[in-house]
Formats: structure tokens, sequence, C-alpha cells
């Protein structure tokens, strides 16, 4: 990145350098000369141009952790990057004033055009692609264009900025509990084996070396038939609404559950959830006969 240009009434335009001339100008010239009454006055008074580089260089880490660059920070703050960077370093133990200042005025929020990893916002477009939620509607609620939903999705980018990212994840916030109307969307991601939100801890969702909890290896009728009794008595879903966040039809959650309150009564359990090893060993004596 190169250096901004220093404004007109400023010490750096007044006095030039290598890479452009000295300005004389009047408004640079009174500039300097107000500059240079100041620190006079400052010296007077004892107190120094310079200041302790450490809080800076605290302050710079934390744009740092929040996701901001040197680039971005240099750029908001009015200096060169390289002056950032020796800055976070602490090369030197004390900074001039005016240069604190600046670097110090630069607040900590995340820099929206920053790129991050790709891998959390392809996760949660593809949940909520099997939960019903169309490409089209998901790319209005961001909003961005379709065919941009479309490509990541497939995995087509692997970064996108800071504001993507974010918008995503307030998309998800937004509709993960609830169920969307396209069952093409959920054939689609059937077809691709994209992963619904229970599939994915929101604590490890971002993790690219994180997989996808699919459950044990049990019949498909009593995962369905446990994840649909654990959404409506414990997170009050209706029917309707389990089904679609589970990805199946009612139709088909419905017989699940049939299936599993049948297992309940042939293995003699009260009206709760059926140990998951009964009706596995009951399904195994029944493909032996």
């Amino acid at each position: 990145m190169s250096r901004p240009m220093p404004p007109h009434g400023s010490w750096a335009r007044y006095l030039g350098c290598k890479s452009r001339p000295a300005c004389r100008c009047r408004t640079c010239v009174q500039g300097t000369r107000r500059a240079r009454k100041r620190d006079d006055f400052r010296r007077a008074q004892g107190i120094s141009g310079l200041v302790p580089a450490a809080p800076v260089a605290a302050h710079l880490r934390a744009l740092v952790k929040a996701g901001r660059s040197f680039d971005g920070i240099a750029r908001e703050a009015g200096v060169n990057v390289k002056t950032v960077s020796n800055a976070h370093a602490v090369r030197s133990p004390t900074l001039w004033r005016s240069t604190a200042a600046k670097l110090m005025s630069v607040r900590v929020s995340p820099d929206l055009t920053a790129l991050v990893d790709a891998t959390g916002a392809i996760r949660r477009l593809r949940a909520l692609v099997a939960m019903g939620h169309s490409q089209q509607v998901l790319a209005d609620g961001m909003p961005c264009a379709y065919t941009y939903i479309s490509m990541l999705t497939h995995g087509r980018r692997v970064q996108v900025t800071v504001a993507t990212d974010l918008a995503v994840k307030r998309l998800y916030g937004r509709l993960s509990m609830t169920p969307g109307g396209s069952g093409r969307g959920r054939a689609y991601a059937t077809k691709y084996g994209w992963d619904g939100p229970l599939a994915w801890d929101d604590d490890t969702i971002d993790d690219p070396s994180a997989v996808p909890d699919r459950g044990e290896q049990v019949p498909r009728f009593v995962e369905l038939a446990e994840n649909g009794f654990e959404l409506e008595e414990q997170h009050g879903f209706t029917r309707e609404q389990a089904a679609a966040r589970l990805g199946v039809s009612k139709d088909a959650l419905q017989k699940s559950m049939g299936r599993y309150r049948a297992a309940q009564s042939e293995a003699g359990t009260p009206d709760a959830y059926v140990t998951r090893e009964r009706i596995m060993g009951q399904n195994q004596m029944e493909e032996a006969a």
C-alpha cells in the first residue's frame, strides 16, 4: 500500500520527501507555524511529542484479533502500512503522539472487506437448503445474486468477505429453526449429501476439520423418530416443522414415529424413548428369520 498524500497544512506536506516536493502554499505555511507553536508550548510544559508504544500495540492486536488487516488499519488511520506493522511489533518503545492518535482512532470492529474461509458459509447455506429453503429465497435474504448462492453451495468459493460471512450467519440464525417450503431444495440437498442444521454444532461449523454428526448406524426410522420427538417435546416444533427440520416429508416422519411406537409396544417399554439397542436387536432377529 502506498502512503497517502498528506493533507495541506500538515508538517509532512510542508517538508516533502523524496517521492514528492515540499509544498509552500499558504495553507501549509500557516499549518506549519501553528504546529511549531504547539510543539514549543508542549516543550515548555514538559510534554513530550513521543508517547509509549505499548498501549498502541495492544490496541493493534485487538484490531487484528477482530479481523482487521494491516492494510485496512493503515487506510482508515491515514498512515503507511509499514507504520502499522512496526507499531504492532513494537519495533520502537515510543511513537509520535500524532501517529499514536491516528492508530488509536481506528475502531475495534471487523474489516468487512477482508477475506475469510468460506467453509462456515457453505455449510450454513447447504443446511438451509436441506431444510427446504430454496436458493432463491436465500439469495433474497442475503441479499445477493442467485448465482452467487449457487456457487457457494457447490463449494466454488474458498473465501468470502467478512460482510458475506456475517450476512450468512444472520440468515442462518433467522431460518435454521424454520422449515422452508421447497421440496425441490430438500431433494437437491439429499442428492448432493448436504447435511441439515442438526448435523452441525454451532461451535465447530466454521472449522474445516469438523465433520457432520449423522448419529450412530441405527435404523433410519429410529433416528427420525427420536429426533422428531425431541424437536416436538423439547423445542415446541409442530410435526410439519420437525419434518422440515429433518429434511423429510411429514408423512415419512409420521410413519417413522408410528413404527417406533410399535417397536416400543412389542418391547414392553413405557411410552418413552425405547433404547436403540433393543430395536436394533429386533431388526437383526427379523432379518435372520
